[in-house]
């Protein structure tokens, strides 16, 4: 009942009140006050969802996304590559990963999809193709590796052969952090980012641990727990049967597959994708309308880069 805690606190404030009186307090502190933990956030109506590939969560907007994050590093690599020709270097900064990121809900609720989950169980395609190979770059020459530098805000390791500041190199003065620095220096100018902001990690994280615990996720996780156990499969969540440690092998197990089939199923079955969409949306919601100010920054910085990465690119650079 919504009026029955006001009620108690008053109750406790008039008799922590004669105490005093009768007793002697020393002056409240806000340590000493006990906290109320905020309500959880209001969630509408869930979505029917079997996959989240297709969504996206709130905080995404404040975090560089796959496809921004392709036009930032090819307008990087293209500033690298440009700064080592300066310098008389045959270089090509191009990323071999580019476009390998994902969105935060590629992957966030998995498994899903039954039929796949019978074939890789807990373990990801990406996490089975790790020991494909992967394009290698030409080792550098020690002067190509000073003058390409780490950043400019690399830290020093001793022995690591960086450059001094206003470092030369064939008469022509290092930029710092060299190469890299330079690149990130114009990519950054006017007050952009290359990283995610730490204040949108955060709510990121954040929001999906607090969902964890919130009571309406909770009563749906009971029911794909109960689907679970009707499929011979005992877990209180399905993050308890992702990491289960019988999982820890090189390769899934006919166990494992049959788990992770069975989890996707009843995924399906009792809505958890969508819930959990919905639950954790809320929570992001509320964190970024609490700090609006702040988010906003957060995502004007990402913008200043992408337009000094468009202005690099139109230069051809």
């Amino acid at each position: 009942m919504a009026s029955a805690r006001p009620t108690a606190l008053a109750v406790l404030a008039v008799l922590a009140a004669l105490s005093c009186m009768s007793t002697g307090c020393a002056p409240a502190t806000t340590d000493t006050l006990p906290q109320r933990a905020p309500s959880p956030p209001r969630v509408g109506a869930a979505p029917k969802l079997d996959s989240t590939r297709d969504q996206r969560l709130p905080i995404e907007k404040y975090l560089i996304s796959p496809e921004e994050n392709v036009r930032i590093e090819r307008a990087r690599s293209a500033l690298m590559t440009s700064c080592m020709k300066r310098f008389g270097f045959d270089f090509d900064a191009e990323n071999p990963n580019l476009g390998k990121k994902q969105n935060q809900t590629s992957h966030r609720y998995d498994p899903t999809d039954p039929a796949v989950a019978a074939v890789n169980g807990y373990h990801g395609a990406q996490e089975q193709a790790r020991g494909a190979a992967r394009p290698s770059r030409k080792p550098l020459s020690p002067d190509m590796e000073r003058v390409l530098g780490h950043g400019r805000n690399a830290p020093s390791l001793p022995g690591a052969g960086a450059l001094p500041p206003g470092a030369e190199y064939h008469g022509i003065t290092v930029p710092k952090g060299g190469c890299v620095g330079e690149a990130e220096a114009k990519l950054t100018a006017g007050g952009g980012t290359i990283q995610d902001a730490q204040a949108a990690v955060d709510i990121n994280f954040d929001g999906y641990v607090r969902s964890m615990a919130d009571a309406r996720l909770k009563s749906v996780f009971a029911e794909w727990s109960a689907c679970m156990k009707a499929e011979g499969f005992g877990y209180p969540n399905p993050e308890a049967a992702v990491k289960d440690p019988a999982w820890r092998s090189p390769a899934p197990s006919k166990r494992e597959r049959d788990t992770a089939a069975a989890d996707a199923r009843c995924k399906r079955k009792t809505n958890v994708v969508g819930t959990w969409f919905a639950v954790e949306s809320a929570y992001e919601n509320r964190e970024i309308q609490a700090g609006a100010g702040r988010m906003a920054r957060v995502r004007h910085s990402i913008d200043v880069t992408l337009k000094n990465a468009a202005a690099t690119e139109a230069a051809g650079k």
